[in-house]
């Protein structure tokens, strides 16, 4: 992608030339067109406000604030708001170098001290406390340095500072009431107000005065609230927007001439989630063999082709394949094999099998009877317990499921997919080992070259553990106007990067 820009870049510079060559009577060239580009979200943002930013497609907070840190179209982390950042050698002390020049959009600096009023927030905020639990202090000890002390070593920090958590926004307004609608950042792009309809409509203008603004190519976003996929569809066709997600199936009602397909990279992982390795409620689960025989008898590649609606692959990780945790050699561990499975559970005592009850909610109806049927042929009696899904997590932090079906998104960090699955509801019942947290040790302090191997250590663990039993990573099919370029990314739901005017060859 960015060698076919460098080329048409170069082709509008050569034709400016000739042109400029051929007025002899010096009429100017014409100016180049606005860009717009239009997208959508299926939920509006609940709050602007630094400390709220969560349960919401990132992309329009990380348009309008800037961050520390941020992820490229390759998922690597890059230098934005800070040019420069270094870790102690104990990795407890981690520094910046805060940019010099830059503002927000209200005219006041972002210096150090906006950096640490923001994260100051952030750390006491709802959505974002958790995210930071690690950082002990924050200080500016001159106008472009923050330094961030550590309690204890954490390699989610970085990556976290990446995403809404690491938010920077005008110190005046932080806290005020108005930060909820008008939010006041220094990012690549502006809310513009006057040509916004909260929880409708959210309009983007380009921010010209944003360090990175010459990578975003459009002059405007347009991002509108659908909640319905078949309007989704409907509005792709008619032009009201120029992407979105789509079913393999749908492609074929999108003319080629006017549209562009693809697939796009994995973002969720599905599969059903043994969070009870104590035995606390379902005595059977604390057994190892009994982990191994769950999986031996789950046929993955048969429910992902069967049910995954031609997005789906078959996993038995909890990893992106197309991050370092992931493993090829892996992949056969634990394999579909359910006479061998029977024997596990034989050998655990189980010969009979047992009874499980698992969560019934919308996520899981798909895949109920498949599950039923295959942990069945083993031994393992299941029964669904419909749970309607505003309360299906309150139920799981109780202790009232050893194993539930669920999606996890992929994150694109292999730090926060990890801690993704040992907090909140993938671990109700906060199960460790002493391994575990020698190997999770042994992650928070590695250098970044190294963090790859060690969380593909905390993976092989996981897999040779049965600490779950995953079945499938899913890579959505997408649709967009040949009017635009669009680079299939890990970060197509927090940046707009992805995203540029389509080159004229």
């Amino acid at each position: 992608m960015k060698k076919t820009r460098l080329l048409a870049a170069g082709a509008v510079t050569l034709a400016a030339v000739i042109a400029m060559s051929g007025c002899a009577g010096g009429e100017a060239a014409p100016e180049a067109q606005p860009t717009t580009l239009k997208l959508t979200i299926n939920t509006p943002p609940s709050s602007f406000a630094i400390g709220n930013l969560a349960g919401q497609d990132a992309t329009l907070s990380l348009s309008i604030y800037d961050t520390l840190v941020m992820r490229d179209l390759n998922n690597e982390l890059v230098a934005a708001a800070a040019e420069s950042w270094e870790y102690s050698e104990d990795r407890r002390t981690l520094t910046f170098d805060i940019r010099d020049g830059q503002e927000f959009s209200d005219g006041s600096p972002l210096d150090a001290d906006a950096v640490v009023a923001s994260l100051d927030l952030a750390r006491t905020g709802p959505s974002s406390q958790a995210a930071f639990a690690s950082i002990s202090a924050i200080e500016a000890p001159d106008e472009s340095t923050v330094v961030i002390t550590l309690a204890e070593p954490d390699a989610a920090l970085l990556p976290n500072l990446a995403r809404p958590f690491g938010a920077i926004g005008a110190p005046s307004v932080l806290t005020e009431e108005s930060s909820q609608l008008s939010p006041v950042g220094s990012g690549p792009y502006v809310l513009d107000q006057d040509a916004t309809t909260v929880g409708s409509e959210y309009t983007l203008t380009r921010n010209p005065a944003n360090w990175n603004a010459d990578a975003y190519e459009f002059d405007t976003v347009k991002i509108t609230v659908i909640q319905d996929p078949a309007a989704v569809v409907s509005a792709t066709q008619t032009g009201e927007i120029d992407y979105a997600l789509v079913s393999p199936q749908e492609v074929n009602v999108f003319p080629t001439s006017e549209f562009a397909s693809g697939e796009n990279l994995p973002t969720a992982i599905g599969g059903l989630w043994i969070v009870d390795r104590a035995g606390s409620i379902v005595p059977a689960l604390a057994d190892l063999r009994v982990r191994q025989a769950i999986n031996m008898a789950l046929d993955r590649d048969g429910i992902a082709e069967s049910l995954g609606g031609g997005t789906s692959t078959a996993t038995n990780q909890v990893y992106s394949p197309v991050d370092g945790a992931f493993s090829d050699q892996l992949l056969d561990v634990d394999a579909y094999d359910p006479a061998a499975a029977r024997k596990l559970l034989a050998e655990a005592g189980y010969a009979d099998g047992f009874d499980i009850t698992v969560p019934s909610t919308v996520i899981s109806q798909t895949f109920e009877s498949i599950i039923t049927q295959q942990l069945g042929e083993v031994g393992v009696r299941v029964t669904w317990e419909p749970v309607p899904f505003q309360d299906f997590y309150s139920k799981v932090f109780a202790g009232n499921y050893g194993m539930f079906f669920m999606y996890n998104a992929i994150s694109g960090s292999d730090a926060l997919d990890t801690s993704a699955v040992l907090q909140g509801v993938f671990n109700p019942f906060n199960s460790t080992t002493p391994e575990l947290d020698s190997l999770l040790d042994a992650a928070n302090v590695a250098a970044e070259d190294d963090q790859p191997e060690s969380y593909r250590a905390i993976n092989e663990y996981f897999v040779d553990q049965a600490w779950f039993a995953p079945m499938s990573y899913s890579s959505p099919t997408y649709v967009v106007t040949r009017s635009v370029d669009y680079t299939p990314s890990t970060i197509s739901t927090s940046s707009l990067l992805p995203w540029t005017p389509a080159s004229s060859e």
